[in-house]
């Protein structure tokens, strides 16, 4: 069985174009889904790739072999819905790339998730500073979590790197 979480993941790929809908179709049966990693024959498969898909279903007694994405959607459904009739699972392989994330696009994120670290590390610091009832601590606390919020809040650091 693929957690929903898994099939969800697939949108952070490069999808062929029309995959989309077969994977919002694919997330709500993700119960009746098994991942593979080779591609398997006389099963009920679907295969993803960059550049398309291809679907091997069981319809009426036989195999139909689909490509095109609204094919290969009303091919799932019609599978799905003689589900209910017998228990086949239907495997999916999956070849795809990650979607690239540029270098500056990385340092950004980098850097929010630095920010939002020590921002957590300042809050926990004035929580223990209120339980050991330490006012000077908590106040150095304080000053230190509004001067990260007015960072925060002041976007002449973002329009700097846009033009960078």
């Amino acid at each position: 069985m693929m957690t929903k979480e898994e099939i969800l993941v697939l949108k952070t790929k490069l999808l062929p174009s029309g995959a989309d809908a077969v994977i919002d179709f694919l997330a709500a049966r993700h119960a009746q889904l098994e991942a593979t990693n080779i591609v398997l024959e006389n099963v009920p498969q679907l295969i993803i790739g960059r550049h398309g898909m291809i679907a091997r279903i069981p319809i009426n007694g036989r195999i139909k072999k689909v490509s095109q994405p609204e094919e290969v959607l009303q091919c799932l459904q019609t599978f799905f819905m003689q589900q209910s009739m017998n228990s086949d699972k239907l495997y999916v392989f999956v070849n795809l790339p990650d979607i690239p994330i540029p270098p500056e696009v990385q340092e950004v994120l980098s850097e929010v998730e630095a920010k939002a670290l020590r921002r957590e590390m300042v809050k926990k610091r004035i929580d223990e500073a209120l339980d050991a009832r330490d006012k000077l601590a908590f106040d150095i606390a304080v000053k230190e979590l509004t001067e990260l919020q007015n960072e925060q809040g002041d976007p002449s650091g973002w329009q700097t790197r846009r033009y960078i």
